[in-house]
């Protein structure tokens, strides 16, 4: 170090070396800038700017190491070969490039030591050339460690410049990259300097340059700061040029960009627009928009074909009025094809709200519906959607059809009739003439939709519904309210007049024979009257007294007419009293069994006994069973009712010996029921009998209303072991039919062929006695009913009978006179007949 500070301080000019310095940095700042700039082009710019960069860096470097060397005074003349200095030179400006050129291209990490390392072989490559054309008069000889000393200075200090100006490029960052760089070569130059001893030898003779070393030191430093200045310049003037062109293609680029979004925009548009005319002209609904001026601005062509609009109607601009009058004057719209048409429905438009929507339906010439819904627009206008409901209102017609009329007979249901009802009931009440209300049932329908089917009611109903029609005038409604039950109404002047005449009308019409096909059948009605608003004030009241009207002909003469009368109210009532009283009797213990004994004809023992039911009611008294019985099979009560019955009359007849049966009557409602099997055989275990000792009675009636179903439970109690009878044999149509479907146990003598059997006439008494003699002849046990006198027991014991039963006898008891009976018995010792003669009565 201390060779060093002598070398620079007593062997150096200080004001060359100062210029020197200042030479090389101008220099360093030059070829860093130009270093920026070539970092920043491309291919082959680049690499003209890396030339650039290392000639101006190399030339510093020569001209700073060629002004010190003019400032260096070792004490002896010197001179400088021409050639190696030239070489110099060139090899400073070779390897600075290369090095510059690897800092700049390469990505790495390792590009700014590299960089640096090659630009310290270029500075030590330049100096010890250099100091090769150095010419003496003596001998040169080196220092090797201050040699190796420079070379790393040199390589340190240019990595750390390269490290800077690779990273950063602002100007601060760019000042300390040329100083670092400026050090480099510096500290090189006067390390190596620092190595160099000079030995004297007057026998050496050099080619010193003539001109004075301070002249060459300015001229060259001249020429330096010239030269590096200009390129500064030219480098400045490039980063600013460049600095404009970038600016220039950046405003160039938004330019391309701001076009492009706008041709993107006005594709999109395009795209747009044409699927929403796509979207519109495929629209199911024809579309047209008017402005504020009621001139067209857009429509389909669902709309043009629609009205079948020619293509001078559908152009922008066109008056709304043109293609109203276009409509109506080539008879497109329903009705008048003349201009004063035209103008009194463009009046009609023209008052619509502007500024609410409105939908309306226009009728066309060929039938269609077309449904206009108009939509104002903010700025005026309108947007209007035409579609076509034909279909939609043809169909909601027939739904509305279909709700209020009888799918069957096509006449209005009970729906429409409330409604019509309601319409005239109004205008009655505020004045209007009064009408009346008739209800129709058919008497014996069930009978012949059970016997022939189904297919042949429904062809009786809509023969029926036809000459209803036939029978009242246009304005009269006909409706069915299901089933076989019709009703009437009609405007009457003469309320009883005009309703009975018509009833009777009605009545006739109906009675004359219906053929069927294969079946003619004849048929009457009942028919209940009721007068609005004598009758009731609403169709719900009206309705209740025509249908109790209904009722009270049905309950007398079958096919006959009556009006409504205030004590068929009452009667109703007291018929719902009663009901109400036989919820509750059930409950409170007011029913009890009868029985009446079965009489063997020939032996006069007593075979069993039938149990009766009997109500007692604390306050009515006793209630007839033909009171009460209808009533709990219209109302259901009697499934538990009949239960009841079942469980108490085994229970008794547990009590009696096993030999007597106990017969009880079944009701067709409680073969509806699916507990009737499980209750009978609940009845059997509870009571502990023997199932043939059980006897079930069902009537014709039972059967006809459900016949596969009652055969079925009948079916099932056989198999049980009950035995089946079948009751008021010869009063119905179908007996023999169903003895061929069944195998009854026993067969009983309805009461009213017995009752022939000692009557006055003897057709009477000969058709009752086949009667009987045809019951026995089945081989089937027999069973009169309702003998009453000792006569009719001798012809049934004559025509063989096997069973009877009547007041002859005994009338129904109470259970514990049955038990009383039972106790009176003969010893067990006498004859068996004698004790059952003793029971049975005072008729033996």
């Amino acid at each position: 170090m201390f060779r060093i500070l002598t070398c620079i301080s007593g062997e150096h000019d200080w004001r060359l070396v100062l210029l020197a310095g200042l030479v090389c940095f101008v220099a360093s700042i030059v070829a860093v800038n130009i270093f920026h700039r070539a970092m920043a082009s491309q291919a082959r710019t680049r690499l003209i700017w890396i030339a650039i960069a290392g000639a101006a860096i190399g030339y510093g470097i020569w001209a700073t190491h060629f002004i010190a060397m003019l400032a260096y005074e070792p004490g002896v003349p010197t001179g400088y070969a021409i050639a190696l200095t030239a070489l110099s030179l060139a090899v400073a400006m070779m390897l600075t490039s290369v090095g510059l050129g690897f800092a700049a291209s390469e990505t790495s990490r390792w590009r700014a030591p590299v960089g640096g390392a090659v630009i310290g072989a270029g500075i030590a490559s330049m100096h010890y050339l250099g100091m090769w054309a150095l010419e003496v008069p003596g001998h040169v000889t080196w220092s090797l460690d201050l040699v190796a000393a420079s070379i790393v200075l040199g390589m340190v200090f240019g990595y750390a410049a390269l490290a800077i100006a690779v990273r950063h490029q602002d100007r601060w960052r760019s000042l300390a990259a040329a100083l670092l760089l400026t050090l480099a070569i510096v500290s090189h130059h006067f390390t190596a300097m620092g190595a160099v001893g000079i030995i004297p030898d007057p026998s050496r003779v050099s080619d010193a340059l003539s001109l004075s070393p301070a002249f060459l030191a300015v001229t060259i430093a001249g020429v330096a700061l010239t030269v590096l200045g200009m390129s500064m310049v030219g480098v400045l003037a490039d980063r600013r040029l460049a600095l404009r062109t970038s600016r220039f293609e950046e405003i160039i680029s938004q330019l391309s960009h701001a076009r492009q979004q706008v041709e993107a925009q006005q594709n999109e548009l395009q795209e747009q627009k044409l699927r929403l005319d796509t979207a519109i002209n495929n629209m199911g609904e024809g579309l047209c928009m008017f402005d504020a001026d009621k001139r067209l601005v857009v429509c389909n062509d669902r709309y043009a074909r629609m009205y079948r609009l020619p293509p001078e109607l559908l152009m922008s601009g066109t008056a709304h009025g043109e293609i109203i009058r276009h409509r109506i004057a080539n008879g497109i719209l329903k009705g008048e094809t003349s201009d004063t048409a035209a103008t009194k429905v463009l009046a009609t438009l023209n008052a619509l709200p502007a500024n609410e929507t409105t939908s309306r339906i226009d009728e066309l010439a060929d039938g269609r519906l077309i449904c206009v819904t108009r939509q104002p627009m903010p700025s005026g206008g309108w947007v209007a959607t035409h579609r076509d409901v034909t279909e939609q209102v043809r169909s909601e017609a027939k739904i509305t059809h279909m709700a209020q009329h009888d799918a069957l007979t096509d006449l209005p249901n009970r729906v429409l009739l409330k409604e019509r009802m309601e319409q005239a009931l109004a205008a009655t009440l505020r004045g209007g003439p009064s009408f009346a209300v008739l209800m129709l049932d058919l008497d014996r329908f069930k009978e012949v939709n059970d016997t022939l089917g189904h297919p042949a009611g429904d062809a009786l109903l809509q023969a029926v519904a036809a000459r209803l029609r036939r029978c009242v005038s246009e304005s009269t409604l006909i409706a069915r309210l299901g089933g076989d039950e019709f009703a009437v109404i009609d405007y009457v002047t003469d309320p009883v007049a005009d309703a009975g005449q018509l009833a009777e009308q009605i009545r006739r019409a109906l009675s004359e024979p219906v053929d069927l096909g294969d079946h003619r059948v004849t048929t009457t009605t009942s028919i209940g009257i009721a007068i609005a608003p004598r009758d009731g004030t609403d169709s719900d009241e009206i309705l209740r007294s025509a249908d109790l009207a209904l009722y009270s002909a049905k309950s007398g003469a079958r096919g006959s007419f009556r009006f409504f009368e205030p004590e068929l109210d009452r009667q109703l009532q007291a018929r719902r009293s009663l009901e109400r009283d036989m919820r509750s009797a059930l409950a409170h213990g007011e029913f009890e069994l009868h029985y009446q004994p079965f009489i063997h004809v020939v032996s006069g023992e007593t075979c069993g006994f039938e149990a009766l039911l009997r109500w007692n009611h604390p306050e009515r008294g006793r209630v007839s069973p033909a009171d009460f019985i209808p009533l709990a099979e219209e109302t259901g009560l009697i499934v538990p009712l009949g239960e009841w019955v079942l469980m108490t009359a085994c229970a008794e007849a547990a009590k009696w010996p096993d030999d007597l049966k106990i017969a009880v009557n079944l009701s067709p409602v409680q073969f509806r029921s699916p507990e009737l099997v499980p209750v009978v055989m609940r009845a059997l275990a509870n009571a502990g009998i023997a199932s043939h000792r059980l006897e079930l009675e069902v009537t014709e009636t039972a059967i006809i209303h459900d016949s596969e179903t009652v055969f079925a439970v009948l079916a099932q109690l056989h198999a049980l072991g009950v035995r089946i009878a079948l009751d008021d044999f010869g009063t119905g149509y179908s007996s023999l039919s169903f003895l061929q479907k069944f195998p009854f146990d026993k067969v009983k003598i309805d009461r009213s062929f017995v009752s022939e059997l000692s009557g006055a006439s003897d057709e009477s008494r000969r058709i009752a006695r086949a009667v009987v003699r045809f019951a026995v002849s089945l081989g089937k046990t027999t069973t009169a009913e309702g003998v009453e006198t000792r006569e009719q027991l001798d012809i049934l014991r004559a025509d063989a009978c096997v069973e009877v039963q009547g007041f002859h006898f005994s009338p129904p008891v109470q259970g514990a006179r049955v038990a009383q009976m039972i106790g009176e018995r003969a010893p067990a010792e006498a004859p068996r007949p004698a004790i059952r003669r003793a029971m049975a009565g005072a008729a033996f």
